[in-house]
């Protein structure tokens, strides 16, 4: 009996749970409404935060990228922040937010286009110790060129800052520009086996680098006395062939 009663206790309880399965606690509609509410302004808050950082970022970039161009066209003194502002279409107010002075933006142009050219230096040797003396800096030039016809800018604020100071400090981030000879006449010295001096090497590099700002800064002055057009594959193969004509026997020697 007492076994019987048990089983049928069993049963019972089984029955039970099959026929009322659990169920959780149900939240009232006022607190899933609260709830909603609450997730429903977090996403919009942080959707806003995403737009606002990305606004930012794309406005500054708007303005380095607007002012590029401006320094481009005229030395830094000549240049103004209202110029970079016609440029960009973009209020004065605002590009002060992101650059309190003219200096500062200046400042962060030169370091942008400087810090691309370097870089494109020190990838333009890629492949030249297996070539000679004059299929090596027929390759280098030919890099050099490709360079100038995406990055036309860079040369050209280089070209025209470089004689508006007669001090260090005058031009915001003028020794910017000093360091990018220095470092490019080092990695010169580095990079291709060199028999001659110093001096020798100072010269040739320096040499280099004058005619190519030259050259490439001042396309338009040049090509002009040439009765060629600055961009013109014409022009660019008479960059190549002056500048191969100047370098070569030099750097011939200097290589021995």
């Amino acid at each position: 009996m007492v076994a019987r009663f048990i089983v049928k206790v069993i049963l019972t309880i089984v029955k039970t749970i099959l026929t009322k399965p659990w169920q959780l606690p149900i939240m009232p509609p006022m607190v899933i409404k609260q709830h909603q509410s609450q997730k429903t302004r977090h996403r919009k808050k942080q959707s806003e935060s995403d737009h606002r950082a990305a606004f930012k970022l794309s406005t500054r970039e708007k303005i380095i990228e607007a002012a590029t161009t401006v320094f481009s066209d005229f030395p830094y003194y000549a240049a103004s922040i209202r110029m970079v502002g016609k440029e960009a279409n973009i209020d004065h107010p605002l590009i002060n937010y992101y650059f309190p002075t003219k200096a500062l933006l200046f400042e962060e142009v030169l370091r942008q286009v400087i810090g691309e050219y370097y870089q494109a230096h020190l990838e333009w040797f890629d492949g030249l110790f297996e070539l000679g003396p004059e299929q090596g800096l027929s390759l280098y030039i030919d890099r050099l060129l490709e360079f100038s016809k995406s990055h036309p800018n860079a040369l050209r604020i280089i070209l025209l800052n470089l004689v508006q100071a007669e001090g260090s400090d005058i031009i915001p981030g003028y020794t910017l520009i000093r360091e990018f000879f220095k470092k490019t006449m080092q990695t010169f010295i580095e990079a291709i086996p060199l028999k001659g001096s110093v001096s020798d090497i100072q010269k040739l590099t320096t040499s280099f680098n004058t005619l190519a700002i030259n050259f490439l800064g001042a396309n338009t002055y040049h090509a002009s006395i040439l009765g060629m057009t600055p961009h013109s594959k014409e022009y660019l193969r008479w960059v190549k062939d002056s500048m191969m004509f100047m370098i070569l026997p030099r750097l011939k020697q200097i290589i021995g």
